[in-house]
Order: C-alpha cells, then structure tokens, then sequence
C-alpha cells in the first residue's frame, strides 16, 4: 500500500467534526441533517472554569466561531484540543500532534477529546473510523491509521486493507477476487464467452451451446456463429435441418436451454435441440386461430438476473405487428405495432441485459432501434447507411456488446458489426457462402464488448 500524504491536524481536524464513541456509540458535533445531537454528561465540554473549550476559545460555554482563533486560555493544568497549550494562560499554535500533553496514542486523546477510554477484554485489530485499535492494559490504543496509505480500508481483525476479503470484481473477462489477507486480488475466473459483470460471470447456469449466435441459411444448413473464436473460424455447420421438406427456413430464435425455434416459410414452428438435431414440430400459426404467418423473433430475458425469458415476434401481415408468444400455449399477444418508417419486416435480437432490439434493412436507410418489451414503442433508434443494393435476404444478432448484421445484398452474402458505443459499422465478414435467412441468439451469450 502507498503512504498517503496525510498530515495528522487534517485527520485530527475532520475526525473532530464528527466525534463517535465507539465504546457507549453516543455521538457529540453535527448529524447527518446538520442538527446538533445530544451530548453525553460524561463528555460534555462544559465550560467550567479551568477547562478550554473545544475549539481554543476562552473558557465558558460559548464555543469559538473561527478555526483561526488564537488559543485560547486554559486553567492551570487544563489543555485547548485545538491550538491551546498546558500550563496557566498558555497558548500552543504549532501541530496538535506534537502537543505532549495530548496522549495521541489513546484512542480519543487527540481525536475526540474521550481521554483514555476503557475496555474489558483485549481484541486485536478492531477498527475504529479509519483507526486499527487494541485493548491493552484496560484502554483502547491506537496501532495504525489507515488514512496514511493510500486506498486503504480498515477491516475488523486484519487491520489496514487494499480490499475486502471475498469482494470480486472485473478486470476485462476475467473475475478477481480480494485475497483472504485483504492485500490485493487474484484472478480466481474466466468468463470465457460469458460476460463478466459486477464480479460475476453472467448466466453461468447456461448451457455451453445456450452462448453463441446460431444461424439457418436458404439450403438448411443449421451454423453456428462465434464472433469470439480466436483461431478466426468464426463459421461451422453443424448440420443439415430435416425437419421439412416442403419449406424453406424463414426466422429464428434460440433459447436458455439450447433450443432453436424455427419458423418455415409455411407458417409452421419447429423447435430443433442445438445437441441433438431432432425437428420437433410445436404449432403452425395459419391453422393455430393466432392470425399470425411469418415472423422475425427473439428470446429476452423477463428481468436482469432471471432465469427465464419470453418469445417476442414481429409480423409481417398484420400491418408490423409487435407482441409475445406463450411458448406453453403457443398463444399470441399482441403489443404494438413497428414505426412506418421502417422499410423491411424487423428482425428481433434479445439480450441477457433484458432488452429487445429491432433491426430494419433498407437500400438507403437502415434501423436498429431497442423496443420496449411492454409497449413496443422505440426507446432508441440508430440510423445506419442503407444496403446500397437488392436485399435478397437478412438477420440479426446481438453478442459481446456488438450488433451482428447477416445480409445478402445483390446475392453477396457479408456480415456487417455494428458497435452502438461508437456507432461505427464496419464489414466483418465478405463473401460468404451461406446466405443466412435467420439468426438466433439466447439471453445466455455475452452482453458486454469482450472482444
């Protein structure tokens, strides 16, 4: 720990402006709200005569009204805590510190005028304030001031501390934990994909598939996507989906338990285990009584720090309309309807951070807006520059503190990133040979920039 450059009249000075004792826990001076407490009869700085009072004035009731007083007059044998002297009608105005008659070593000799407090039973390195204290012989004595280094804590039985023993915290992806010592950190975890959040890292009852962006391309090919991948192959085909073979994939949406739902082109859901690629048809939404065809979708969670997520949807035929689906029921509730301004049918990303975002493609002009979950109404929008060609297909993706954008543009395929901190889109990815028509991402992935 560094020393701190603190010299004892400041410590003595602002120790005196809020003076506690930490035997009886009466408190003499001003509280919070600025009203006087009450002072204990034991303490009381009365004025009687031979006794200086608090702040160096002359003796009597009537405290001084300027730090600067000169010292003021004490009887014989009395002392001024602030600027007097022993001695009859002495004045001291050099550092209380050096005042001999003052024990500073006492726990409230110099700081809060408790001269020599008394204590029982002796306990070693318990704090008082800023102060490291001892029971010794009956009083309690100062052993170290933990305003002298810099940064430093005071922690009941270790004493003057960088941190608190157990305390974690982030360094980049990483969790550090405070050593048992109190003495510093060291790194005690590895977020790895995960997010690594107020010490902690994020959605670690995820399973390890539940954590990257799956996508579905026009030739159902079920890819996963990992922004993260240090080796550069951002891109692996898992499988070839069989659940149907008289559609063609049209959005997707992923799952905490490693699920992806799966709309076709024929309306109808297939919700596929991203571990065991077994189609399992849930519902289809022509036939269902919903009034619902196709859709862009995502999973959000319901709350930060939940288990649990909805199914939102953004549909194409019903005029833009946004809402929920009950994944039980299969039951749609619809919520609002998307800006008119947008060009394309939104695709919906969600976050482990409980936000929703759209994302609109166009040739001039395109959006990524965050929606409410409540109301659908459009809490931020970023305009991007447009497609510039023929959009042919798209998705959308949320990872690591990155917007992932999947287009075809004049049959190129490319994946675009956009970093809402800086609002810079740039090409991640050119000339693909997967041209995606749905992405999906679980509220398990990073939400913070880790990359």
């Amino acid at each position: 720990m560094k020393l701190r450059t603190l010299s004892l009249f400041m410590v003595g000075f602002l120790l005196s402006a809020c003076q506690y004792d930490v035997y009886s826990s009466k408190s003499v001076g001003r509280d919070d709200s600025g009203g006087d407490q009450d002072v204990s009869s034991e303490v009381e700085n009365s004025g009687e005569e031979g006794s200086g009072s608090e702040t160096g004035g002359e003796s009597g009731s009537e405290p001084g009204h300027d730090d600067k007083q000169e010292g003021g007059s004490s009887g014989e044998g009395g002392s001024s805590a602030e600027g007097g002297s022993s001695g009859e009608g002495g004045e001291y105005d050099g550092d209380p510190s050096l005042d001999p008659s003052i024990p500073r070593d006492v726990v409230g000799g110099l700081y809060s005028e408790y001269e020599g407090l008394t204590c029982e039973v002796s306990n070693d390195k318990e704090c008082a304030y800023s102060y490291v204290i001892e029971c010794k012989d009956k009083h309690f004595y100062i052993k170290d001031d933990c305003n002298l280094y810099e940064g430093a804590l005071c922690y009941n039985g270790i004493g003057c501390v960088e941190c608190f023993p157990g305390e974690t915290k982030c360094e980049g992806n990483a969790v550090y934990t405070c050593r048992e010592d109190g003495q510093g950190y060291e790194k005690t975890n590895d977020c790895g994909i995960m997010a690594c959040v107020d010490g902690v890292c994020m959605n670690g009852n995820c399973p390890t598939e539940a954590q990257f962006i799956y996508l579905v391309d026009s030739n159902y090919n079920l890819i996963k996507f990992n922004p993260g991948a240090e080796d550069g192959n951002y891109l692996e085909v898992m499988f070839n989906l069989s659940c149907s073979s008289r559609s063609t994939p049209y959005s997707m949406a992923v799952d905490r338990e490693a699920n992806a739902w799966i709309l076709y082109n024929d309306s109808t859901l297939y919700k596929v285990n991203l571990e065991n690629p077994t189609c399992e048809m849930v519902t289809n939404f022509i036939t269902n009584g919903s009034g619902l065809t196709k859709f862009g979708m995502a999973f959000s969670l319901d709350a930060v720090g939940s288990n649990t997520d909805t199914l939102f949807i953004g549909d194409t035929a019903i005029t833009g309309s946004f809402g929920k689906v009950d994944t039980a029921t299969m039951a749609y509730t619809p919520l609002a309807t998307f800006p008119q301004n947008y060009e394309n049918t939104p695709e919906l990303t969600g976050t482990g951070l409980a936000k929703l975002f759209s994302f609109s493609p166009g040739e001039e002009i395109q959006h990524i807006s965050e929606i409410d979950t409540k109301t659908g109404s459009v809490l931020v929008d970023y305009s991007l520059s447009g497609a510039g060609g023929s959009i042919n297909a798209w998705a959308f993706a949320h990872w690591g503190g990155y917007f992932f954008i999947f287009e075809t543009v004049s049959d190129v395929n490319k994946i675009l990133r956009f970093d809402p901190a800086t609002q810079a889109l740039k090409t991640f990815l050119d000339k693909t040979e997967y041209r995606v028509v749905g992405a999906g991402v679980s509220t398990c992935a990073p939400t913070v920039t880790i990359l």
